[in-house]
């Protein structure tokens, strides 16, 4: 049985959950009372979307075994991500009850509600942080969260040290050079004629919906506000534009990687990759007429896109770049985003996507749709209408009542999205500017701005 958990748990980390779930399906009968195998027995099915299944199976394990706080803290995942903070925040605690040092559950619990001065987690969690036997892991888990806190108790400067805490523990690297280089090769490929020339050899679907930008701009609202409509299902961040990106080099006649592969490739494959796009969207939804996938980097893939969809709806959310830059900076990205744990990094990151942003406007036959986080936040109803006139199906009154939409939200978002409109997320960097000189350096932003 070890060799079989240990297998689902490698399917686990490579986001292969279904897999993972009808692998331990057939062995669930002779393990009623395994409270491991039923713990990541839920775990899979909640990743595979069966979140009642798999709060069911957890509550099983906590039942056999109550005292394992992992078992606690990944319940507290799964309610959070469904909107039910409360129990979130109670599963949280337990777990830590259980488990003092447990340093990602203090991560966690820290994004699962606001916190008051006087919450008695806040001593705590700096005594936690006063260790010198941390790993780098555990310091970055702990950095964040004293950065989320003190920054919902408004002691800035704290809270700025914190985070700063958090991002060095991360260890991250990242090649300004190299992203530059792969940025002036999208340019150069995806030029317009090219462009041109290719969007016949796509699909002709308007099912395709993309929510697009640098992260933390608004777009996991946008979906959320969209897919309130009952013609509309959102899909969440979906990898697979970028994964079609990386296989396309094995269908070229001259090998290289992507995107210089992309003009050595046969006709038919653009159409090809475009119908299995759809096929896995249909996984999501039999019905909807359109699909969102809320995948913020795809705004490097828009060449491809509009080459395999170009009736695909593009909508570019954008949002002061301090504010975009600061919330990236505020927030523990699990995987990828290396730029996004140092601020000069993330300035000239930043550049870089605003170079390759205008170059598709100037080269695509249709322009993204640009929505901007402070004009959605001023005019809610007048914004939202257009949006859903823009992916052109019939207005409905739904989508003013975003934070009603009971669909689970696995982005770091959640808990704003379950709010209606508020303009905490305006204006933020204001309160930590005094912080900000190297990032208004990459960025090219005067101390005037």
């Amino acid at each position: 049985m070890t060799n079989i958990l240990s297998e689902a748990v490698k399917l686990l980390q490579a986001n292969q959950a279904k897999k993972a779930e009808d692998l331990l399906s057939t062995y669930y009968p002779a393990n009623l009372n395994n409270a491991q195998f039923l713990h990541l027995y839920g775990l899979a099915a909640s990743d595979s979307g069966d979140y009642q299944s798999g709060i069911e199976r957890v509550k099983k394990a906590i039942a056999l075994n109550p005292k394992i706080a992992e078992f606690h803290h990944n319940l507290a995942a799964i309610y959070r991500l469904l909107g039910e903070f409360k129990l979130s925040e109670q599963c949280y605690l337990t777990a830590l009850q259980l488990k003092p040092d447990y340093a990602e559950a203090y991560f966690n619990y820290s994004a699962a509600k606001k916190f008051t001065k006087d919450d008695p987690i806040v001593p705590i969690l700096e005594q936690q942080l006063s260790r010198s036997d941390l790993s780098d892991e555990d310091r970055c888990f702990l950095g964040f969260a004293a950065g989320n806190i003190f920054n919902d108790i408004k002691e800035y400067d704290k809270a700025f040290s914190y985070y700063g805490v958090g991002n060095r523990s991360k260890n991250a690297r990242f090649d300004i050079n190299q992203f530059r280089s792969e940025i002036d090769q999208l340019i150069s490929v995806f030029s317009s004629s090219f462009i041109q020339q290719c969007t016949s050899l796509g699909s002709a679907s308007q099912i395709p919906v993309f929510i697009l930008g640098m992260p933390r701009t608004g777009t996991t609202l946008v979906e959320q506000i969209l897919s309130c409509h009952p013609e509309v299902h959102g899909a969440g961040e979906l990898p697979d534009i970028a994964s079609i990106a990386g296989t396309m080099r094995q269908h070229a006649t001259q090998k290289s990687n992507f995107p210089e592969c992309v003009t050595h490739l046969p006709d038919n494959i653009f159409s090809g990759f475009a119908d299995a796009y759809l096929r896995r969207l249909r996984t999501f939804d039999q019905s909807a007429v359109r699909i969102i996938n809320k995948m913020p980097p795809n705004f490097l893939y828009l060449g491809l896109i509009t080459i395999m969809f170009p009736e695909a709806k593009i909508i570019h959310c954008q949002r002061h770049p301090l504010d975009t830059c600061l919330s990236c900076y505020f927030q523990r990205f699990r995987r990828g985003h290396d730029y996004s744990f140092n601020l000069k990094h993330l300035g000239l990151y930043y550049r870089e996507y605003e170079r390759l942003m205008e170059h598709w406007r100037n080269v695509l036959p249709v322009k993204p749709y640009e929505l901007h986080y402070s004009e959605l936040v001023a005019n809610q109803e007048e914004q939202s209408r257009s949006l859903i006139d823009f992916i052109d199906v019939s207005w409905n009154e739904r989508c003013l009542n975003f934070q009603e939409n009971i669909r689970p939200v696995t982005t770091a978002s959640n808990l704003q999205v379950r709010r209606p409109m508020n303009r905490s997320g305006l204006d933020r960097w204001k309160n930590y500017d005094r912080h900000l000189g190297i990032l208004r350096d990459a960025l090219g932003i005067s101390e005037t701005e």
